[in-house]
């Protein structure tokens, strides 16, 4: 598995929570494709938060988010209907997600960050933007999250 070269900071968040490893989830027998979103706060206005998309075999797709709240964290459960899901993948195709690298000039201090990971089998591919300075490829990725997927990017509970 190849990471992006800015994305160990944000993958410790997932780590801190006791989350699996994307890798780790694509072994389960009942999944055959998962997205993750890393959300990271610079200013701790928002608690940072992890967010699993998991598409198996049925009609719907699992999506928990765990948020890395003080003094624990918080999780949330969603049922995301399989259309839903594909509606996403499609504007994820269309911003050509799967052949993106991270943002270019990515700031390493001052500015929120979101790692975005997706895995079918054996292809695993990750990319690291900052939402608010986001351009071309990167904006239309950011904008696809936030009309087909708002749960994985809202800011807190």
């Amino acid at each position: 598995m190849q990471f992006s070269r800015r994305s160990e900071p944000l993958r410790l968040i997932a780590t801190r929570l006791g989350l699996p490893v994307v890798e780790t989830i694509m072994r389960a027998a009942t999944v055959n494709e998962a997205l993750r979103i890393t959300v990271y706060y610079h200013d701790e206005r928002a608690p940072d938060s992890v967010a699993t998309l998991k598409r198996g075999h049925g009609s719907a797709c699992q999506l928990e988010v765990v948020y890395d709240k003080s003094p624990r964290r918080a999780m949330l459960h969603y049922d995301i209907p399989v259309e839903r899901y594909r509606k996403l993948l499609g504007a994820l195709r269309r911003a050509k997600f799967d052949r993106l690298d991270d943002e270019e000039d990515l700031p390493y201090t001052g500015v929120d960050w979101w790692l975005i990971e997706r895995a079918a089998g054996s292809f695993y591919h990750d990319i690291a933007l900052c939402p608010t300075s986001a351009r071309g490829h990167h904006r239309e990725v950011v904008l696809a999250l936030r009309e087909h997927l708002s749960e994985a990017v809202h800011q807190g509970v």
